[in-house]
């Protein structure tokens, strides 16, 4: 072969590589890095699985400024204890119940987010969307509430009453703690989807408060045979402070199943739209 042949073959041939590459990509229904990174799954999930690894991280510390956690505690405080104020007046009126949660919602939703029940938080902290200690002061403020709201029922009203069980067969107790367990999951798993932007059913603020209200109703009904508490800190304010009204403290035998039950639900909740729900939602094209 000539040196000019030569110099030529060597000329020619990047540029037919080339047209092979541009011919090769046009066919091709995705670009060719695409297509590499499409049949690399396992590069995918490692980076998922980095992604929860640091969100867990995150959660872990209390990463909100202390005049916002001053803030939570104050206003969370005042919302749950209006909550509970009209859960001894409504007298056990699932209707009225429902009413007052919307009221205590709309209150303080956009300070707090209207949390007003320690399963709420729970729920939240188990998606990892607030830490353990800001879940802490959320605690705080809702038992302090409660007590403050059953304290203003008994000069008010009169009269405070509260969620009660009675010891029965093991059979009925299980029940109660399912029943809690469920009433709770209900009504966390419609929080969750109302309140994060991928699911809610409506982003008219009323309307959203509305069909919490509405699940709070539902889980109530599911539950009736043990009054439908699904608020560790109503069953633990309210049964506190009757129990000093009346001097009987049998009565608090059994709030473990108003502790347990709703805290259950809520954790079983947020996994539950985390794991199931969000990932059966239609795919966006």
């Amino acid at each position: 072969m000539s040196q000019e042949k030569l110099l030529q073959h060597t000329e020619d041939e990047p540029q037919s590589y080339a047209q092979q590459y541009q011919k090769q990509k046009q066919q091709s229904p995705q670009p060719l890095e695409e297509q590499f990174e499409s049949k690399d799954p396992q590069k995918e999930e490692l980076l998922k699985k980095i992604e929860i690894l640091e969100t867990r991280l995150k959660n872990t510390i209390d990463d909100k400024p202390y005049s916002e956690l001053i803030r939570i505690l104050i206003w969370e405080a005042l919302g749950t204890a209006f909550f509970a104020y009209g859960i001894v007046c409504s007298r056990g009126n699932d209707v009225m119940l429902s009413v007052y949660l919307f009221g205590a919602i709309f209150l303080i939703g956009k300070i707090t987010g209207g949390h007003v029940n320690p399963a709420v938080s729970m729920s939240f902290y188990s998606s990892n969307e607030i830490s353990a200690f800001t879940m802490r002061v959320y605690w705080a403020a809702q038992v302090g509430g409660a007590i403050a709201g059953a304290l203003a029922a008994f000069v008010i009203v009169g009269r405070v009453t509260s969620p009660y069980i009675a010891t029965q067969p093991i059979e009925w107790m299980i029940a109660d703690f399912c029943g809690e367990a469920l009433g709770t999951f209900i009504f966390c798993l419609f929080i969750h989807i109302q309140v994060h932007p991928q699911t809610q059913l409506t982003d008219n603020n009323l309307i959203g408060i509305g069909i919490i209200a509405t699940a709070l109703y539902f889980g109530r009904i599911l539950t009736y045979h043990t009054g439908g508490c699904l608020n560790p800190a109503m069953g633990v304010g309210l049964g506190i402070f009757e129990s000093l009204q009346d001097g009987n403290w049998d009565r608090l035998i059994n709030i473990w199943i108003y502790i347990f039950g709703p805290f259950s639900g809520a954790s079983l909740a947020s996994e539950f739209y985390r794991s199931v729900y969000v990932g059966l939602l239609p795919k966006k094209q």
